[in-house]
């Protein structure tokens, strides 16, 4: 069972897993350490080497040792301060690198429940100052800690008693440690919440504004930003008080350690225990010991925050996660890539989406080269039928085989490179048109078979139309495209990609009925002889198929061709008389 976080303690176990993910530059860590050590032990002559001085002492030692030790003292603060800049924000960037990788390779049932868009702020503000103040805390912390012992050691040999005057407010020190440090985790964990959920939510807008235009629902869309920015801004005055009550705190305890140092050091001194030189480096001492105790408390604190701050990181981070290539063939999972289009097999498969059952005891068989449409109402199971043939999740019961072998035994790698998957929404990313065609492909393609691609999708026509043609730029999510354009480019891609099984999930759900039929026959003709497994309410699009599977509730209720269904199957007939009934209508 996963341990949860306390109220305000954080998650100790995640936080350290995340750690040991993001890819730190330990060397260029060990680095900047090193140069930190330096600078606090050039540091620890600064009380002795002035000390000398504002006692009244001119000899040349005393001129030289200070003259040399500000001089050293300025290199080595230009050279940690540019090491620590270097190495922070080199950190920063190999850590958003691995998390964004994990985010890819996490399960598509962890993205049910957590909205990928709000978790991409992740990746964006959680990381940035989080990472960034976590490198400078453990390049910093160890080189204090020496600071301190060596300061203590030194007032040790000018008495014991300056040294306790030191220690007695650390206990005041550590309950200003635990409970503000707890305060910072809450509110810093509050804020990072809040912004991803503004993140997701300008994003999802702004992607469907012509939808906020059409229903001229702008003043209620201002609202609910102004909500969610007004969540923020409470978030933020949360931390706001926190660090106010921390400072008040902080200079309370600062104030009593200053009064105890003064009333030990002159009383030592009017009794002839010190002297005035030892005196002034002591008082010096106790200054910057008594910073570096704060700097520990506040240390502390700005770790409670990035755990905070990084909460969302570490949820990411202990998603679950799909198997990689290197895993599957360490597990010795594998697959023979015959090259030729395979059988499919769903043999008793049952799936929940949590506890929404989606598809119960489904069997039937696609046999190799041929179509087969799957038909069905809405949230009859259609969809998932695609997602558990592609795992993006896995059967609950039951099995799935490609050719007799069951896809669970298979790499995900090599099961995905099987099959060609043309979504409702034509997925297209920005970018060069020849970009688009060539995405997820992994060998060099010219421009003659990109071309030849386009002209046999249909593409090359309104290709030829852009400036740049195969580099014409295309706007996100293929914005600057037409939806039968877009299809045309994925259709040809896929052709390039040149799978052994075609999915289709809706392939003309947005497309006029011209143009539907444009896409249809262009389908069949480019993948003829391919395994094609096609999901539509398009009943006009089923009646050439092979087979046809309908399906009712997760239940598969009837399985035949168009001719056959249609004297055996209620649901079947219904759907095929109400889009008549619709067409007629036009």
């Amino acid at each position: 069972m996963k341990k949860k976080a306390s109220a305000g303690g954080g998650n100790w176990s995640g936080f350290l897993r995340m750690l040991g993910q993001i890819d730190l530059p330990w060397g260029m860590i060990a680095v900047a350490f090193i140069v930190e050590l330096g600078y606090n032990h050039i540091l620890l002559s600064l009380p002795t080497t002035t000390a000398a001085l504002m006692s009244g002492s001119l000899e040349d030692k005393a001129l030289r040792d200070a003259l040399l030790y500000y001089i050293s003292y300025g290199v080595v603060v230009t050279l940690d301060l540019f090491v620590l800049g270097f190495v922070c924000r080199l950190a920063v960037r190999n850590a958003r690198t691995r998390i964004w990788g994990g985010m890819t390779r996490v399960r598509m049932d962890y993205y049910d429940s957590h909205t990928p868009t709000a978790l991409s702020s992740a990746v964006t503000n959680d990381l940035e100052e989080s990472v960034r103040l976590l490198v400078s805390l453990m390049i910093s912390i160890l080189p204090s800690l020496y600071y301190l012992i060596s300061a203590i050691l030194t007032i040790g040999k000018y008495d014991f008693l300056l040294v306790l005057s030191i220690l007695i407010p650390l206990p005041l020190r550590y309950l200003e440690m635990v409970f503000v440090g707890r305060w910072n985790y809450r509110a810093q964990a509050g804020i990072f919440q809040r912004i991803g959920a503004l993140t997701g939510y300008l994003a999802e807008r702004v992607k469907n504004l012509p939808l906020i235009k059409n229903y001229c629902t702008e003043e209620q869309e201002l609202q609910n930003g102004q909500t969610a920015s007004k969540d923020l801004f409470k978030a933020n005055m949360q931390a706001v008080k926190v660090e106010g009550a921390a400072m008040g705190i902080n200079q309370a305890i600062t104030v009593i350690q200053q009064i105890v140092v003064v009333l030990f050091g002159l009383l030592l001194l009017k009794k002839g225990r010190i002297n005035l030189s030892q005196w002034i480096a002591f008082f010096m001492f106790s200054t910057t010991i008594s910073t570096r105790f704060v700097e520990f408390v506040q240390n502390w604190q700005s770790l409670k925050s990035i755990q905070g701050q990084v909460a969302r990181v570490v949820e990411v981070v202990e998603a679950p996660k799909e198997q990689t290539q290197q895993e599957a063939k360490a597990a010795g999972q594998a697959m023979t890539v015959s090259g030729q289009s395979p059988a499919v097999k769903f043999d008793n498969v049952s799936f929940a989406y949590g506890d929404k059952p989606a598809l119960n005891n489904v069997s039937f068989t696609v046999p190799a080269g041929t179509a087969t449409a799957i038909v069905g109402l809405c949230g009859s199971g259609k969809t998932t039928l695609l997602n558990l043939l592609e795992r993006f999740y896995e059967a609950g019961d039951g099995n799935i085989a490609l050719d007799g072998e069951s896809i669970a035994a298979m790499s995900l790698e090599e099961l995905r490179g099987r099959f060609s998957y043309v979504q409702q929404d034509a997925g297209v990313f920005s970018g060069k048109v020849r970009e688009v065609l060539t995405y997820g492909i992994h060998r060099q393609l010219t421009d003659d078979e990109l071309i030849q691609a386009a002209k046999d999708a249909g593409a090359w026509d309104f290709i030829q139309t852009l400036p740049g043609d195969l580099d014409a730029e295309i706007a996100a999510d293929g914005q600057s495209l037409s939806g039968g354009q877009r299809q045309r480019l994925v259709l040809a891609r896929e052709f390039l990609r040149n799978a052994d099984v075609l999915l289709l999930d809706e392939p003309t759900s947005a497309l006029d009925a011209t143009t539907a039929q444009a896409v249809e026959e262009t389908v069949f003709r480019l993948f003829r002889g391919k395994t094609i497994l096609m999901v539509t309410h398009d009943m006009s699009l089923v009646s050439g198929m092979d087979q046809i599977v309908v399906l009712q509730d997760g239940d598969l209720v009837g399985r035949g061709t168009y001719d056959e269904l249609k004297g055996s199957c209620p649901l079947f007939r219904e759907m095929v008389a109400a889009q008549r009934r619709e067409e007629a209508c036009v």
